[in-house]
């Protein structure tokens, strides 16, 4: 019987869904991280349970033909990219792989799973990256001297950051502004003294600085920077001025305010310091406008990819799409040739607003987009009585693009009543997408194929485009 501390040999045989390596020993699953199947290892037992155990990797005896050395220094203590250690031709068949145990296992249906779509750029691919002020940093190294942190968190440390001079998933402009901050805030700063800048604390409620935004556009090469703070001060107006004379390629800077105790990089008032306050991306032929508090698919160029997935669930010219979850109208604007109407529906008034300022910016006519709960509009025994109240159509085809939750239980059981003949689905959790996908066909559809594309490399997260038809 392994007990914890217990350090032993192990061979890793696979990889679990959120990305912890696995091994057997005595007929216990256990859990490593830092493995990679194929390795042999000796682990330390970090908790044991009655029919699993967690451990850790403290010695590699032989490593993994798919091993590979990560490039990052924080790898295995940041908790962004937790398979830079394994060849990326295995990461993309294990991420296919977890689509597949997720509809087996979660909704007991055989699906025919493509190949993952990998991603031509592997690193340097988010358009972006939020980083946290901290005075409290997480010291990844013996006797550390970093005394303030601009960087992320450490995994299960919501009171800590990791001081990050370079993140790989991020471009060297992108580095520059984010080490241009690191200098302004450090104790010795001339900039800090000068104008008296302070980073938030959590327990006391207190300081300016929160957090940092950086977007960049893929297709125009702008650079947008959004700095989340407590409240308005006129010190960042001098450090607009600033960032504006000393990294002339930012091409606009606005500051948000977020005077709650939330820790959310997110506030309802905010400014622009200078630029026009928004960058312009685009995905195919279409054109998105991005501003500080916009939602966008954060790898732009693997997005394409992932809508052309979705276009394929459409065949030939619908009548009515619904777009349920919209957000701020990418995919309905990217299928707006293929119907007469779309509808898309989202709670958020500011995204349905960018939704309908990006319809504008590409001259589309026949998408209307809609502020609303979907939860309110599924209740009752004929949830289509309520969506005719609102004026709309049956749909032919529904695209479903919910958070990493899933659908809302009503919502999964009462689709079927709007009388889609197709359902196209897409997903960043295939677990809670097996789970709805269970309670969708029980009611009469069929999956025709599942396609998952990679937007997240390095990472254990998948985006899943599933398929149903009406049977």
């Amino acid at each position: 019987m392994i007990t914890v501390d217990e350090i032993v040999e192990l061979k890793i045989d696979s990889i679990a869904f959120e990305g912890k390596a696995i091994a057997r020993i005595e007929g216990c699953v256990v859990f490593v991280a830092g493995g990679v199947p194929g390795d042999a290892v000796k682990a330390k037992i970090l908790k044991r349970k009655k029919d699993y155990a967690e451990a850790k990797v403290v010695e590699i005896v032989s490593p993994s033909p798919h091993r590979v050395q990560p490039p990052c220094r924080y790898f295995g203590v940041c908790g962004g990219c937790r398979w830079q250690h394994l060849d990326y031709d295995e990461q993309i068949r294990f991420k296919r792989q977890h689509v597949v145990d997720a509809f087996e296992r979660t909704a007991g249906l055989q699906i025919d799973v493509a190949d993952t779509v990998g991603a031509e750029e592997i690193y340097e691919y988010r358009n972006k990256l939020e980083f946290t002020f901290s005075d409290n940093p997480y010291r990844i190294f013996e006797n550390d001297p970093v005394k303030v942190a601009l960087g992320f968190h450490a995994p299960g440390r919501y009171d800590k950051a990791i001081d990050i001079e370079h993140c790989y998933l991020a471009d060297e402009k992108v580095n520059t502004v984010l080490n241009w901050f690191r200098n302004a805030i450090a104790p010795e700063s001339n900039l800090k003294r000068e104008l008296g800048l302070t980073i938030y604390d959590s327990q006391s409620h207190t300081g300016l600085f929160r957090f940092l935004t950086v977007r960049k556009s893929f297709s125009t090469g702008e650079l947008m920077v959004s700095l989340v703070i407590l409240n308005e001060d006129d010190a960042v107006e001098k450090l607009a001025s600033k960032l504006h004379d000393e990294l002339s390629f930012v091409s606009t800077f606005a500051s948000i305010v977020n005077s709650t105790r939330a820790q959310v990089a997110n506030g309802k008032v905010w400014r622009v310091h200078f630029g026009n306050g928004y960058i312009t991306e685009k995905i195919g032929k279409y054109s998105f406008r991005i501003s500080p508090l916009s939602f966008f698919q954060t790898n732009t160029l693997q997005a394409e990819r992932l809508y052309e997935a979705a276009l394929k669930g459409v065949s030939g010219k619908q009548e009515v799409i619904y777009d349920l979850y919209s957000g701020t109208g990418s995919i309905s604007i990217y299928l707006s040739e293929l119907a007469e109407q779309i509808f898309g529906f989202e709670l958020v008034e500011s995204a349905v607003k960018d939704a309908a300022e990006n319809a504008n910016l590409n001259g589309i006519e026949n998408v209307k987009f809609v502020q609303t709960d979907l939860l309110e509009l599924f209740k009752g025994r004929d949830p289509m009585a309520n969506f005719q109240k609102l004026s709309l159509p049956k749909p032919d085809l529904i695209v479903l693009d919910p958070p990493r939750s899933g659908l809302h239980p009503k919502i999964a059981s009462n689709l079927h009543l709007l009388g889609a003949k197709t359902i196209v689905y897409v997903s960043c959790n295939p677990m809670t997408q097996a789970r709805d996908v269970k309670e969708i066909v029980s009611h009469g559809y069929a999956p025709v194929h599942s396609q998952p594309v990679d937007m997240f490399p390095q990472t254990y997260h998948i985006e899943n485009v599933l398929i149903l038809r009406a049977t």
